[in-house]
């Protein structure tokens, strides 16, 4: 009961929250951009037949992920690197 009373109160937080953007238009893209979608995902298709695109997003993903890692890590050694000691 408690957690359905915190879901119901955050749900209701989120939708007045977003009540801003319900009030916009909606958004329509122009016919080039779906053009050029649908040919991005013809030419993928014929790639995926030679070299596996889901593998390569995988292991692009993989690379940012640790690439992301190795910045957070230096990113906070150099943060305890500027508090002072004390001596």
């Amino acid at each position: 009961m408690i957690i359905t009373t915190i879901l119901t109160i955050l749900y209701y937080a989120l939708y007045a929250l977003l009540t801003p953007l319900r009030i916009l238009p909606d958004a329509v893209l122009p016919v080039g951009v779906s053009n050029a979608m649908s040919e991005a995902g013809h030419y993928l298709a014929s790639v995926n037949v030679i070299v596996p695109v889901d593998t390569l997003l995988i292991i692009l993903g993989a690379f940012i992920t640790i690439e992301a890692g190795i910045f957070l890590y230096k990113a906070i050694m150099w943060v305890i690197k500027k508090i002072p000691t004390i001596n």
